[in-house]
This record gives structure tokens, C-alpha cells and sequence, in this order.
């Protein structure tokens, strides 16, 4: 069985996804809503997003479909909390260091994310990153210095 991960936005999900045949990217926006054809960086804050009535669960649905076919399933929504421990689950934590603050931001700018989106992470930011970091759960944590994406930890 694949390991999940909780990997922090902007860390460089999509495009290990891409590269990588051992892992996915399980946007969690492709399952929590309805009729999305904006790309994922313009939806993941518009306030016209119609929730999937099918929602957590076709999601967990999904993310039993995909263990076992990958090494790493890249998660960000904390709604697989409870899904991953009821099922036991292991899972690692990877966050950015709290001081890199305007480093994430900037990547959120330059990949399109919306002006909500970065004011939400702005606003969010200390308490996110502690977050990550005092999870007891996680079975490892990884925290992300200056210049480092998913890619120069995992593989």
C-alpha cells in the first residue's frame, strides 16, 4: 500500500504527479465539486462552485481505489483525517518552514491561484504551517526549506 501525504499548497503536487508514474495527485476539488471546467488553480476559490452531493465520500471512495496502485497519494484536504484513521492508515506531513511565507505566496501569484485564494493562505499561514507541524498522527514529518518542492524530498 502507497503512503498518503499531506502536502501543503504550492509544494509542487501536480507536477510530481506528472513526472512520476509511482504517484497521484488527489485533488480533492475534482471530487468536491460539480461542473468544474475551470482549470484547478482558477476554481480551488470561486464562490459559484456547486458541492457534489456525493461529497466526502465519493472521495474516500476514490482514494481506496488508488492505494494500492501508487507509492505516494498526494492529499491536501483535511477531510481524509477521519478517513485515514479509521482505516489505520499511515500518512507524513509536508509543510514549508513558516518563515518562507512570501516565498509561497509568490508561487501561488505566478501559478495562477486567485486574489481569495492568497489572501485565505496569507490569513492562514502561521496557524497552517503549525498545524502541519504538531500533527501527532503523521508518521513523518518533512518540513520544506528555501527553493525545495515534493520532488527534492521524495525522490
Amino acid at each position: 500500500m502507497g503512503i498518503f501525504i499531506y502536502a501543503f499548497t504550492a509544494t509542487g503536487k501536480s507536477t510530481l504527479a506528472k513526472k512520476y508514474k509511482n504517484i497521484i495527485d488527489m485533488e480533492s476539488v475534482d471530487y468536491k465539486y460539480l461542473n468544474e471546467k475551470r482549470n484547478n488553480e482558477e476554481r480551488k476559490s470561486s464562490s459559484d462552485r456547486i458541492l457534489n452531493p456525493q461529497w466526502p465520500q465519493n472521495y474516500f471512495e476514490a482514494l481506496e481505489k488508488v492505494k494500492d496502485k501508487y507509492d505516494y497519494i498526494l492529499i491536501s484536504d483535511d477531510i481524509c483525517d477521519s478517513y485515514l484513521q479509521k482505516n489505520n492508515y499511515e500518512y507524513w506531513q509536508i509543510y514549508p518552514n513558516i518563515n518562507l511565507k512570501q516565498d509561497y505566496l509568490n508561487r501561488c501569484k505566478k501559478r495562477g491561484n486567485n486574489k481569495i485564494f492568497i489572501s485565505n493562505l496569507n490569513k492562514n499561514w502561521d496557524n497552517w504551517c503549525k498545524q502541519c507541524k504538531s500533527d501527532k498522527n503523521a508518521t513523518k514529518h518533512i518540513e520544506l526549506q528555501k527553493g525545495q518542492y515534493l520532488e527534492d524530498v521524495l525522490t
